[in-house]
């Protein structure tokens, strides 16, 4: 997947952070520039971002959605992965990721991420 496409999947994904009420923060800025990293946004007490990964061994590109709870850590990018799939999954099944990783929709007992 090309690299454009990649951020517009992620612009995808923020821009349901923000449909489900996460407004992005500026207090990553720094991080930002430097390491190309994402916005933060704040839902409720909770920090999340999107970013992307990709496996070694296979290639393999997932989208992941991080979160902490302490300001000062999402300021400086440590964050806990809490979703991972696949950009090339439907709207409708990124949208169910983010609902889950948001606490909006409980995950199902048998659910498997990626």
């Amino acid at each position: 997947m090309s690299e454009i496409k990649l951020s517009e999947r992620m612009e995808y994904v923020e821009s349901l952070f923000e449909k489900y009420g996460a407004a992005p923060l500026d207090i990553n800025e720094k991080n930002r520039a430097k390491h190309g990293e994402r916005a933060i946004f704040k839902r409720f007490d909770m920090y999340y971002r999107t970013g992307c990964m990709a496996f070694e061994d296979t290639g393999e590109i997932f989208l992941v959605i991080s979160c902490t709870d302490e300001e000062k850590y999402a300021g400086v990018g440590v964050m806990e992965d809490v979703a991972a799939f696949r950009p090339d999954e439907s709207d409708e099944k990124i949208e169910k990721e983010v609902r889950y990783a948001l606490g909006i929709e409980p995950y199902p007992e048998d659910y498997q991420s990626g």
